[in-house]
């Protein structure tokens, strides 16, 4: 499955009904949670899913302006409390919290398009190429890439003033045999953002970093503001603004390296890293979330597979440390940016030493498995 975004642009009367859309949905699920934590402490009981939905059908009859939204958002509100309450009971995720505005900016469309009998779902395209549902019509959208693969469900998500689609797509691998010989390894980092095993290098380009200056100076005048206010509400617009310039620059510079990386080469080694446990260090966290390691690997896993290559995950333990030349094992700390192994004599720089190893113990793993 894979999940491909694209911008809509709502009129005026459009925007507000999807706004309200979603208000109905984020006051389905506070009361859902609310209903659910009420049962459990009078009769210790479970309140699942389909009570939920029971409880809607009730709703509906007595608030009526809930028949003004499609029933399958409303309905996919439940899954989404479920998922909370499974991440919470495998001690993924906190325990699930009330939605405000802000929190609640997105709602599902499980059925997109035709059914069998040829009846159009709550969204759809229309025959001009847009966006199109009953109640709201034709929704201008821009196509920057065609949508390839079955649509499985549509996903309507706000950003700040901006609307997007986006559609998860079910792919089919393309068959190819796997050239072993086109193999690369990469290590991340924070210096360098990529080094790989043929040694070229990608510099880190801390969007978050430059943005510091901005940011400050943003929140400094958001918090001199009375809360609520016309000019606080503007004012957390313009710091929302800058934080989603940085998060658009990150994964448009992200988008570009692994499609090219995933393009050029049929196999690519990564470190398997745990970053949830890295950024509990304080004073590297910042920088390992603005570098963004985590979606890194993502968009190098679905862009392999769409490409006919292959990625491998490699346990990250010793990779910096051992000599790629003899296998000789030098411990250095990360402020030593340079491997010198005394065993061989080899010399190489950190990273490069690194993604040699990262390289070598996956095409290792890969001959095991075949």
């Amino acid at each position: 499955m894979l999940n491909q975004k694209y911008e809509i642009f709502p009129n005026e009367e459009q925007r507000d009904i999807l706004d309200c859309w979603l208000q109905y949905c984020r006051q389905t699920y506070n009361s859902a949670l609310l209903d659910k934590e009420r049962k459990y402490k009078r009769n210790k009981e479970n309140f699942n899913r389909y009570d939920m939905q029971r409880q809607l059908t009730l709703d509906k009859m007595k608030y009526p302006f809930l028949k003004e939204i499609p029933s399958q958002p409303l309905q996919e509100v439940f899954g989404r409390l479920k998922k909370a309450f499974d991440n919470f009971f495998r001690k993924d995720a906190k325990y699930p919290k009330l939605k405000k505005y802000k929190d609640y900016s997105s709602m599902t469309f499980p059925q997109f398009g035709f059914n069998d009998k040829g009846n159009r779902m709550a969204m759809s395209f229309s025959e001009n190429g847009k966006l199109y549902n009953t109640k709201l019509g034709e929704i201008n959208i821009l196509i920057h890439r065609p949508i390839v693969g079955t649509i499985k469900l549509l996903v309507i998500k706000r950003q700040g003033k901006r609307w997007y689609a986006i559609f998860c797509v079910e792919r089919r691998a393309l068959p190819s045999a796997i050239d072993t010989d086109n193999s690369i390894g990469i290590d991340v980092g924070l210096n360098k953002y990529a080094v790989l095993s043929n040694g070229k290098e990608y510099e880190n380009p801390r969007f978050l970093r430059k943005k510091e200056k901005q940011l400050r100076k943003a929140q400094r005048k958001l918090s001199k503001k009375k809360k609520r206010s016309a000019n606080y509400i503007k004012q957390v617009q313009r710091v929302r603004q800058l934080h989603q310039k940085v998060a658009n620059q990150r994964r448009d510079f992200l988008h570009k390296l692994s499609y090219n990386l995933s393009k050029d080469y049929s196999v690519i080694a990564v470190e398997n890293l745990n970053i949830r446990n890295m950024v509990k260090n304080r004073k590297l966290s910042k920088s390992i979330s603005d570098a963004g390691w985590g979606m890194f690997g993502n968009m190098l896993a679905y862009k392999c597979e769409k490409n006919g290559g292959v990625l491998i995950k490699v346990e990250p333990k010793y990779t910096s440390q051992d000599c790629s030349s003899c296998g000789n094992r030098v411990t250095k700390t990360l402020s030593i940016r340079t491997h010198v192994c005394t065993k061989c004599g080899t010399i190489l720089d950190r990273d490069y030493n690194a993604s040699l190893n990262i390289l070598q113990k996956a095409l290792d793993e890969w001959l095991a498995a075949i």
